[in-house]
């Protein structure tokens, strides 16, 4: 007698972790770099360098990455920047990790807050958001029939399951080549750049996920003649993420895309001009593929030759409840704080959504957050030629989930904000219009137990206990009975009591009327 399996791969969760880094430090002007009159704008980001696991501590070192665009007193030219880092390293306690484990981190600047001290003397304060989870693949294997043994009864549900193809992170490289437009001149230095993925959506395609987006850039760059120029576009980019030989058009996937590194180099046009910008540009990618299988669970034996005594381990799978996309316009009307220079031009807006709360509604997730916007624009005063705002514009989406209960425990939920569309319209040199188009992207799955047979012991069977039971018996079938509960209590078989009584295979009614007789083996 042999246990037939089927193999089962799924993520298990070891741990989950969240820890906030104080990063407070000085940073000192570059000797190149002029002195500092008055700040614009920062902006900064997380790189995590090293995750190493060791006597159930995560340890994570990485640096603050900041860039600070700030007017001088050169020269020639009023702007300037400059990026400099903060280095890291912090423990986050974790007792279920062991040394082999693997660790995924993510990580966002959550505050930054950067002043002038003096013209050569920047203070560095910001609060960084580190999550660390522990997950482990592991395959499950499941009984799903007994093999060998022609007169054993076997009790099997089908039941469709998430099996797990792959689960990885990768590097979306993309490159692409933007020519100036005619009117703008050449450009002599670029001063401040900022790139930003938007509209960002993905497809089965073969054996591989094709991501596509847009990049839009925008370049504050010190002309050849001397004036200070903006220029924005965008470029579309498109790249594969290997999926192997599992996917298919109807595999359940889980793609996060978060912005890497964007790199923009001043090149030479066909007339050797400087006019062109070479933007390369890398995604940090998180992939997962499912494919949902329907495997046959053995779930109960018995033998009119020998008791059987199956031995069980429960088994915690997940089902999908749903992968649902929600989108939401925005629109908000702003006006300058007081004092603020007026706008002569929106040269530049950035975006950048953040989730404040998750509530687990009924049929639904409720979600919070904000879209934080900045806007860079030319003033109409020549001496404070670009200024900076800011606004916070709050946001409530619900995403649809059907047979989700208020409050609901055994679920998971992994959720995916992008921005579409961001535009900033001027109504006058004070007033401004903010237009954009969000997207949350939810996967929800669902906790679902059962036991797993995993060994099965024979005995012989207890004569005087079956001696006990009648010959011939009637019986009224209780609520949630099967044919297969009575015959097995009643030492007889479902095609017998199926014989006996005239009826076809087919669930029972509660309050029906049997004849059992009991099978001798």
């Amino acid at each position: 007698m042999e246990l037939q399996k089927q193999p089962l791969n799924q993520i298990v969760r070891k741990g989950r972790a969240f820890t906030q880094i104080t990063v407070d430090d000085d940073c000192i002007v570059k000797d190149s770099k002029p002195d500092i009159v008055k700040m614009i704008h920062t902006k900064g980001r997380v790189v995590v360098e090293e995750v190493k696991v060791e006597n159930r501590t995560v340890w994570v070192s990485g640096q603050l990455r900041f860039t600070v665009l700030y007017r001088s007193d050169s020269e020639g030219s009023k702007l300037e920047t400059l990026s400099d880092s903060v280095s890291f390293r912090e423990k986050i306690y974790m007792d279920e990790v062991l040394e082999d484990d693997r660790v995924w981190v993510n990580q966002r600047v959550e505050d930054l807050n950067i002043t002038a001290i003096n013209s050569r003397k920047l203070a560095v304060r910001a609060v960084i958001g580190i999550e660390a989870v522990c997950e482990k693949q592991v395959t499950e294997e499941i009984a799903c029939a007994v093999v060998g043994e022609d007169e054993i009864f076997q009790k099997q549900e089908k039941r469709t399951l998430l099996d797990l193809c792959v689960s990885k992170k990768d590097i979306l490289r993309t490159h692409a080549e933007l020519l100036l437009p005619g009117a703008n001149p050449n450009i002599a230095r670029i001063v401040y750049d900022h790139v930003e993925v938007r509209g960002l959506q993905s497809a089965c395609m073969g054996d591989d996920i094709q991501v596509r987006g847009t990049a839009c850039v925008s370049v504050l760059y010190q002309s050849t003649e001397g004036s200070m120029e903006w220029y924005e576009t965008e470029t579309p980019f498109m790249g594969n993420i290997d999926g192997g030989k599992d996917v298919g058009q109807q595999a359940l996937y889980w793609l996060r895309v978060s912005p890497g590194e964007a790199e923009l180099n001043l090149l030479a046009d066909a007339d050797q001009e400087p006019r062109n910008l070479s933007l390369d540009l890398n995604l940090d990618v998180e992939l997962r593929i499912w494919q949902e299988r329907e495997y046959e669970i053995l779930s109960d034996v018995y033998s009119l030759k020998n008791s059987l005594l199956p031995k069980t381990e429960g088994l915690c799978v997940w089902n999908l409840m749903v992968k649902n996309e929600a989108k939401q316009r925005v629109l908000q009307q702003a006006r300058l704080q007081e004092g603020q220079e007026k706008i002569l031009q929106v040269s530049s807006c950035e975006g950048k959504l953040e989730i404040d709360r998750v509530e687990i509604r009924e049929n639904a997730l409720q979600v919070e957050g904000i879209l934080l916007v900045d806007i860079l624009y030319t003033t109409t005063d020549d001496h404070f030629p670009v200024a900076h705002a800011v606004e916070q514009i709050p946001f409530n989406q619900r995403i649809e989930v059907q047979g989700l209960s208020e409050n609901e425990k055994d679920v998971v939920y992994e959720l995916e904000p992008g921005i579409d569309q961001l535009a900033v319209n001027l109504l006058d040199s004070e007033q401004y219009e903010i237009k954009a188009l969000i997207s949350l992207t939810a996967l929800v799955l669902r906790e679902d137990h059962f036991d797993s047979i995993t060994e099965i012991q024979s005995e012989p069977l207890d004569i005087k206990g079956l001696s006990e039971l009648p010959g011939i018996t009637g019986y009224v079938v209780q609520k949630n009975e099967s044919l297969w509960d009575i015959a097995k209590r009643y030492h007889t078989t479902e095609e017998e009591m199926m014989r006996t009584n005239g009826i076809q295979a087919g669930p029972l009614v509660p309050g029906q009327k049997l004849v059992i007789v009991k099978s001798v083996g």
